[in-house]
């Protein structure tokens, strides 16, 4: 009997191990869930200082600099993009000036035909006059926030000196999303890959929404070589992969396992289009320089909630994943993806779609289990005592009743 409850109960435990394996949704495919689990941590930079020149009753503003994309490595606000998108960051006053100088040369002579001499001219003999200079050095996050940001390491620029076209920055905060750098001496030719970031030709401008300035490109591809290098020496990774444009540089090129490979950095002109290989700095050379401006990389409180929180969104345990979505959203309130996975939730707990969490049982079944055998083996030991003494008060009768005989 003990035997036979046993083997019973394995099969309930066996069972109910296996609802939440048949309760996984069918509608998220392997990219949508990395994607997902990618964005928050990537951000767009903004390097760059303006001024407005006068020149007789004309303003004439100019810019210098531009913006790229980048991702947090590290919960505590540092982020790994490229040198040359923050390199204005180390301009001086003189450098600055003489930048903004010549934005104006070319928009004279674009905008107003006039030749390049006199353009020159107006500056050199003081008719041009240039006001205050500012600058701009600014990371906006997916969820709206617009932090600035301290250059913390940098190398050089692609064909410069050390030709590892990286650098470090850090915004103040706490509890950001990262992402994980993996090997890079590990990748291999064919390998799929995923670039993400802020291309500008994914930009709407003018007939866009605000809120659409927030939101990133995800390119998928793969690996055309691993075995390239920089004349300097520094290794690169040409990869595939389209839509990818200005903008997209210093963001992060990711592997089927959401592993940080690289860092895509520049892409050869084809024909005079946008369509020739791209490349990227090895995640390997960010680690030097993530350890170059005293930082590792690091998951964060958020990630692990957030994480958690998607594994039981997925399978459709939407009170689960509610409460690591709230957990999320208390630790990094600018999260850019939990108000509507909050939101999602509730709605489908309130229609009814809820799934029931079988482990949350486990303890309460294993000690309904452990009450029934112990019942079960009390049971049998009382019938085995009753039976004990019914045989016991049968042998009394017999030997009282030959005593008598004799």
């Amino acid at each position: 009997m003990t035997k036979k409850l046993f083997i019973v109960t394995l099969v309930i435990l066996f069972i109910l191990s296996q609802l939440s394996v048949f309760a996984a949704s069918k509608e998220w495919t392997s990219e949508e869930k990395l994607a997902k689990l990618t964005k928050p941590a990537v951000v767009r930079v903004w390097a760059y200082y303006y001024g407005t020149w006068t020149i007789g009753n004309y303003q004439i503003p100019a810019y210098y600099g531009g913006f790229g994309s980048g991702a947090f490595i590290n919960p505590d606000g540092y982020i790994m993009t490229n040198a040359h998108v923050v390199d204005v960051y180390n301009h001086d006053d003189n450098k600055k000036w003489e930048n903004l100088a010549w934005q104006l040369v070319y928009t004279l002579m674009e905008n107003y035909n006039l030749p390049k001499e006199q353009a020159i001219a107006l500056i050199t003999q003081g008719y041009a006059r240039l006001g205050k200079i500012s600058s701009v050095f600014t990371v906006v996050t997916p969820g709206g926030e617009e932090l600035p940001f301290d250059l913390k390491e940098i190398g050089a620029s692609t064909g410069e000196k050390s030709g590892k076209d990286i650098a470090i920055i850090k915004v103040e905060g706490r509890n950001f999303p990262t992402l994980r750098l993996g090997d890079s001496d590990k990748v291999r030719t064919g390998e799929r890959i995923f670039v993400a970031g802020y291309p500008s030709a994914g930009d709407l401008r003018s007939i866009g929404s605000k809120n659409s300035q927030l939101e990133w490109s995800w390119a998928p591809g793969s690996i055309s070589s691993d075995k390239k290098s920089t004349a300097q020496g520094a290794p690169l990774i040409q990869v595939n992969a389209e839509g990818v444009t200005p903008g997209n540089s210093g963001g992060p090129v990711l592997n089927s396992d959401g592993q940080v490979i690289g860092l895509l950095t520049f892409y050869m002109n084809a024909n005079g289009t946008l369509n020739g290989p791209l490349y990227c700095m090895a995640s390997n050379t960010v680690q030097e320089y993530v350890r170059k401006a005293g930082a590792t990389n690091d998951e964060s409180l958020t990630d692990k909630a957030y994480r958690e929180g998607l594994e039981f969104y997925w399978k459709g345990y939407y009170t689960k994943a509610l409460t690591k979505f709230e957990e999320v959203k208390r630790l990094y309130a600018k999260h850019s993806e939990v108000e509507s996975l909050i939101a999602e939730c509730q709605k489908n707990i309130a229609e009814g779609n809820d799934k029931r969490y079988w482990p949350d049982y486990y303890a309460y079944l294993g000690l309904l289990i452990t009450l029934v055998v112990a019942v079960s083996i009390i049971f049998i030991y009382l019938k085995r005592k009753k039976a004990q003494a019914a045989i016991t008060t049968d042998q009394n009768v017999t030997q009282t009743k030959e005593t008598s005989d004799n």
